[in-house]
């Protein structure tokens, strides 16, 4: 009996010298390709009984690899095992999908191997003996009927195969059906966190704003009134700081518990976003209502807290407007309230204040705001500090998020420009500096290059109003080309909201950015309307999934669930992930396993100045980073 060839598509040469030696000592022939390139011509070449196909390798993965070989005539009935170190049900399916015979999971059982090979080298011999037959039947007339018999037994014996492989079909069928509906449920989740907020399940800002709606128009049939609660916590950045973003989510959770056993029959209350809550309060008694329940509010706040056996004291600034006084429609109402929430702030804290037309002081406030900005940005008192985003499989930093800082005078420490942001948006200061930030960044990029790290990406953070500006793509190829970098060294990190504007306007300018080579990434992934319509519209090249969603790996089923949907999703869309508020171990472990290979967050580095990043990169030539 000829000896049967099986070629084997490997680029890891621990697995081929096993396989080579184990399959050559039960008496069949070997040959051995590096790739999938390699791998191709010689299946054209010796015409080999059957492949044995990594399915991930660099350049022409094993899929790929398949599909070209179903594709020619001389390779195409040659039967393909895929051999894959994961066994995630997505892989299988698009191996048989590609034209693979069976898929085999490393580290794999030898004897197994050895017995799928058997079987498909069996159905292989059994399929060319057919073919033989048939040419016999056509020249050998007087042996038909001992033909005849043969190939009845023959067909017998793939009646008995075909039999298995609808079975093995229908658990595929099968698993495919769970997948659907485990994707379908986290749509819906997501549509879910449109409406509402992903850490404290009340509603969000959208729903905030449709309910006070709602209660405006029963208000004004009932000819009766309307407040809206302001409360932002105080100090609770402090919390953050001190004891770290975990903490402080854990707290907001309990406050929000409490501020919903404040609520009477017909309120509601919202998470708008950081530590601001707003409740909505039709009022039966006048204005006084509101105050009876904004200080039931301030009492409930005043007790003690008890988070992760921290003992912790919280109070609330609330501003309160009042419906039709201070305005008729919910965003007047909630600027009114916001404004009289920034008074009570002034007033030192922990008390509740009306809005009341004399409150200019507020705006004023912000206008303030909007001068020092502008002052900062001519006087050169911003700065970047730089986070590092971390490879999972080698500990190594690939990329950093540049994060802008204020270097006030008589602080050391520069501080967050976060709370400035919204002004920056509504002042339009935000194109200046987001400019100066890409600018400076890219800058700082060549440096590290130079340095002798020339693969480091840096990562910047996009507003929607600069992604407006007719310019914007010029301004872009003009910084690189003065800073010498190519733009795929370019990471621009955009908001939701910007996608969610589908004008054609938008798609052409995400287009040519992505077809100059800078990579494309949703930040904070799943806190806005997050559709596969976009996902699918839009060149994207990332996810970076929110930190909320993250903090509850191990703790919380719904934003465990959550995220391992969100991971899956972006492979079947051929999408990179990176997660973001990485701080536990626990976690860094969850999402290797997921398949979700990058990251940032206190686990690895909090974002820190050019220098100490700097020191950073040179730590990690002698001591990669944890894994």
């Amino acid at each position: 009996m000829q000896t049967q060839t099986i070629l084997i598509v490997d680029d890891t040469p621990a697995n081929v010298k096993l396989l080579s030696a184990y399959l050559e000592h039960h008496g069949f022939s070997v040959a051995v390709a590096q790739d999938g390139e390699q791998g191709m011509r010689l299946a054209q070449s010796i015409q080999p009984d059957l492949i044995l196909l990594d399915a991930m390798m660099p350049a022409v993965d094993g899929f790929e690899t398949c599909r070209r070989l179903k594709a020619s005539v001389k390779t195409k009935d040659i039967p393909v095992i895929f051999m894959s170190a994961t066994s995630d049900t997505s892989h299988k399916v698009a191996g048989f999908k590609a034209g693979g015979v069976d898929y085999l999971t490393k580290p794999f059982q030898i004897e197994e191997v050895l017995a799928r090979v058997t079987t498909h080298m069996t159905l292989r011999a059994l399929q060319k003996q057919l073919a033989e037959q048939n040419l016999q039947l056509q020249q050998q007339i007087a042996v038909r009927r001992q033909v005849e018999t043969e190939l009845q037994d023959a067909y017998d014996g793939l009646e008995e195969r075909v039999v298995q492989r609808t079975a093995e079909l229908a658990q595929v069928n099968a698993s495919l059906e769970t997948e659907n509906i485990e994707r379908q449920q986290a749509e819906q989740r997501i549509r879910y966190m449109a409406h509402y907020d992903a850490l404290t399940g009340l509603p969000n800002r959208i729903l905030l704003q449709d309910r006070i709606g709602q209660a405006i128009a029963y208000a004004h049939r009932n000819m009766t009134q309307l407040a809206i609660l302001y409360i932002d916590l105080d100090y609770f950045k402090h919390v953050n700081d001190s004891l770290g973003h975990q903490t402080g989510d854990r707290l907001l959770k309990t406050v929000a518990l409490r501020l919903q056993q404040c609520l009477r029959e017909g309120d509601s209350v919202a998470r708008i976003g950081g530590d601001e809550f707003v409740l909505s309060l039709p009022l039966q008694a006048g204005s006084s209502d509101s105050a009876v329940v904004a200080q039931k509010v301030l009492d409930a706040l005043d007790l003690l807290f008890t988070v992760e056996r921290h003992e912790l004291h919280v109070s609330a600034s609330i501003g309160i407007s009042v419906y039709p006084d201070n305005g008729t429609d919910a965003e007047s109402l909630m600027r009114a309230a916001d404004t009289a929430m920034y008074y009570a702030k002034e007033k030192g804290r922990s008390n509740y204040q009306f809005f009341t037309p004399a409150l200019n002081k507020a705006a004023q406030r912000r206008l303030g705001l909007a001068n020092r900005l502008r002052r900062a940005l001519e006087r050169d008192e911003f700065m970047l500090h730089y986070q590092p985003q971390i490879d999972l499989e080698s500990g190594t930093i690939f990329s950093s998020e540049a994060l802008l800082r204020h270097r006030q005078s008589g602080r050391k420490v520069p501080i967050s420009c976060g709370p400035f942001i919204t002004v920056a948006e509504e002042t339009g200061l935000i194109v200046p500096i987001g400019e100066w930030v890409l600018r400076k960044a890219c800058q700082q990029l060549k440096y590290w290059h130079n340095l002798g790290y020339p693969k480091l990406r840096i990562a910047v953070n996009l507003s929607p109003r600069q992604f407006s500006q007719p310019n914007f793509q010029n301004m872009i190829k003009q910084i690189l080309d003065e800073a010498g970098l190519s733009p795929n060294a370019l990471d621009l990190e955009l908001t939701e909201s910007i996608l969610l504007q589908r004008s054609d306007d938008n798609i052409a300018m995400l287009k040519q950015l992505s077809d100059m080579g800078i990579q494309l990434s949703i930040d904070d992934f799943g806190t806005g309307y997050s559709s596969l319509a976009y996902l699918q519209r839009f060149p994207i090249h990332a996810l970076k999934i929110d930190r909320s969603f993250v903090n509850g790996i191990g703790r919380n089923s719904n934003d465990t669930a959550l995220v391992t949907a969100i991971i899956a999703m972006a492979q079947s869309l051929h999408l990179k992930v990176l997660a973001e508020g990485v701080e536990t171990a626990q976690q860094v472990g969850f999402l290797m396993s997921h398949g979700c290979l990058s990251a940032q967050g206190f686990y690895y580095s909090e974002a820190v100045a050019a220098e100490d990043f700097t020191d950073l990169l040179r730590n990690q030539d002698t001591h990669i980073l944890r894994m």
